[in-house]
């Protein structure tokens, strides 16, 4: 099971941050792409998948750099492509095989 405290280092590699003034909204956003993920029928593998741990990182990096509660002059959008692409592969492989069903 992949924890806040093992992938931190990772987020902050892939959004290029050294301090620690904002580890706990990367925590929070950790934890919350984790449910968004689960709530999508997508399981955490065992060990997690680099292709989860992807969406994960494409999920928080949204979230980090959207924090503004007001866009102005834009429309709200969905989740983008790339992340969208991620999800659809992960519950892919989350559905049962035909070995699986029969």
């Amino acid at each position: 099971m992949l924890t806040a405290e093992q992938f931190l280092p990772e987020i902050k590699n892939w959004l290029r941050i050294d301090g620690s003034e904002d580890d706990q909204i990367l925590t929070s956003l950790f934890l919350s792409a984790k449910e968004f993920l689960k709530g999508a029928g997508i399981p955490e593998p065992d060990p997690p998948s680099e292709r989860y741990k992807i969406a994960i990182l494409l999920m928080v990096s949204n979230g980090y750099e959207n924090r503004s509660p007001v866009v102005v002059g834009s429309s709200a959008s969905d989740l983008p492509f790339s992340l969208q692409t991620f999800i659809l592969q992960l519950k892919a492989e989350a559905l049962p095989s035909e070995s699986d069903v029969t």
